[in-house]
């Protein structure tokens, strides 16, 4: 589950999720790192990205792919982050950038994902069911990002 379970989504989440294709991919690739970012996180409850054109999460990790623009906000990001939700829905997209080849060579991005992930608890319901697939999956990520980061 992405964290964006957050009630209220931005208006901005409306107005990207209602264009088609082409046009939300164009107007997503103009917002600045930090902008997509908070969309991708914060559209989830959209109703309007619940169909079958692309949402923003679609969107993201193909345009930061491309220009590698968001590797250092995502890093930065993730290092101040207190939200495990949050940190799970950054080291997915670095996952994804990762294994499409586009953060090679950069071993402190790994380094980053490794210390966040190992530190990740889950939440108190998921520890007290002994369900921490989230925190389970971090790691599994981390080594991905750490295989592909050479």
């Amino acid at each position: 589950m992405l964290a964006g379970c957050h009630g209220k989504a931005p208006g901005e989440c409306k107005q990207l999720c209602s264009l088609p294709e082409a046009h939300s991919n164009r107007t997503f690739k103009a917002f600045p790192s930090k902008s997509n970012f908070d969309l991708y996180v914060n559209c989830a409850n959209e109703k309007s990205c619940m169909r079958d054109s692309e949402s923003p999460h679609g969107l993201l990790w193909s345009m930061d792919g491309e220009d590698n623009k968001a590797a250092p906000f995502l890093v930065e990001r993730l290092k101040s982050e207190k939200d495990e939700r949050v940190q799970w829905d950054i080291i997915y997209v670095l996952r994804f950038m990762a294994v499409n080849g586009h953060l090679r060579a950069q071993h402190q991005i790994a380094e980053v994902v490794n210390q966040v992930a190992a530190a990740m608890k889950g939440s108190f319901v998921d520890r007290l069911f002994g369900d921490n697939w989230n925190v389970k999956q971090s790691r599994e990520w981390a080594k991905e990002i750490e295989a592909n980061t050479r």
